[in-house]
């Protein structure tokens, strides 16, 4: 439990943002089945997130040579080996699917576990798609063991619905596919930035698939290191940073806007605009409980679009409202959002906080503190995405 008390913070701040575990995942994923080493280039300091996908790489067979600002991946000369013990992911949903993806290629039985919070989230969509393709999979969530190989075929439908990441398990590890598959995807898709990112990060490894309306077709394809690539940083921490600079008006908050990718640009923007009264983050899901504590702290409004975020790491809708209640911050739940009334500066809590383990709530949690003080349980979990995260807020003080 962390015990913040008030702060009175004035002048310039650098808010610094660690990489982004969404590209530094699928970069070690794809240097892992390159022929030849790649250099990974990064500023701050990775997330346990990202240690965790490179700590399953190295069950294996992947060597990692990690230094300051740079890893460097040497890939198994014959390719992934059949891990000999249970792999871990931690508290990432998407080195799970990604990871459940690599066990189905193996003819032994692997068996895919993480944290508290990962064993509650549901891995039903590709459970089904794997089972679909001949594998044993004991169970639609974690722990599960998983014994393939998979047995391609023509056509595959998969939910998209609720997440983009089942997809991306299937096009990171298309590249050893034999045979041709189209794959379906069904349902109306969320979180469409980071379907593109998987697919134009993968591009540049050589992946030639195009993306068509509602359907993907992946075939067998090498994979060639570019060499050397740099990681840009974890724009979906941004909103932290505005929400920090909107409660303390005496304080200017310096953040570099590295949004290279296009993942959240016009939503940042959107965030920013004074009088907003409504926000869809159908693709932006990630950075609802911070958003609705700005739009609740400033004029109010309403975010949508986010119905799929029940299946993060807590059910977000519920949890942010939750969250902000506990600062005396009013706001409604919806089925697929959250109504703020605005005008609503937060106030000591009188219970301690809970995160439920979620690392977006546990820092949204922090920087509301830091105005009225508070405390908070498992703040931990903030290393999850953002290790430097507490020493840089205490430099507040």
């Amino acid at each position: 439990m962390e015990r913040i008390e008030p702060m009175t913070p004035k002048g310039v701040f650098e808010y610094r943002l660690p990489p982004s575990k969404s590209h530094m995942i699928r970069e070690l994923m794809l240097a892992s089945k390159s022929i030849t080493n790649t250099e990974i280039i990064f500023d701050g300091t990775p997330g346990d997130d990202i240690i965790s996908m490179s700590n399953c790489l190295e069950l294996m067979g992947v060597k990692i040579k990690k230094e300051l600002g740079k890893w460097t991946i040497e890939p198994p000369k014959n390719g992934l080996i059949a891990p000999k013990q249970n792999i871990n992911c931690g508290n990432s949903g998407t080195v799970a699917k990604i990871m459940s993806v690599i066990a189905a290629t193996f003819e032994s039985e692997v068996t895919i576990d993480g944290d508290i919070s990962l064993r509650k989230r549901s891995n039903t969509e590709l459970a089904e798609c794997l089972r679909e393709m001949g594998c044993e999979v004991s169970g639609d969530s974690f722990p599960c063991t998983i014994k393939g190989p998979m047995k391609l075929q023509n056509n595959l439908e998969i939910d998209v619905s609720k997440s983009s990441q089942p997809i991306t398990a299937l096009i990171l590890s298309s590249s050893d596919f034999k045979e041709k598959i189209c794959v379906k995807l069904l349902g109306k898709r969320v979180s469409k930035g980071y379907l593109k990112l998987t697919i134009d990060l993968a591009r540049k490894w050589g992946f030639k698939a195009e993306l068509k309306e509602d359907s993907i077709e992946l075939f067998s394809w090498n994979v060639k290191s570019p060499g050397k690539v740099k990681i840009p940083s974890e724009i979906s921490l941004y909103p932290m940073a505005i929400l920090l600079d909107k409660l303390h008006e005496n304080l200017q908050v310096k953040i570099q806007k590295d949004d290279s990718d296009n993942l959240l640009s016009s939503i940042l923007e959107n965030l920013e605009i004074p009088g907003l009264k409504m926000l869809d983050l159908i693709n932006a899901s990630d950075i609802i409980t911070p958003s609705a504590a700005l739009m609740a702290i400033s004029n109010g409004g309403e975010i949508i679009g986010v119905e799929h975020s029940k299946g993060k790491e807590s059910d977000r809708i519920i949890k942010t409202c939750e969250l902000l209640n506990g600062f005396s911050m009013k706001c409604e739940s919806k089925k697929d959002g959250i109504i703020l009334l605005g005008k609503d500066l937060p106030k000591r809590p009188e219970k301690i906080i809970k995160t439920h383990m979620d690392h977006r709530l546990a820092m949204t949690a922090v920087i509301l503190a830091t105005y009225c003080g508070a405390e908070i349980d498992d703040v931990e979990i903030i290393n999850v995405t953002h290790p430097d995260f507490m020493n840089m807020i205490n430099e507040l003080r």
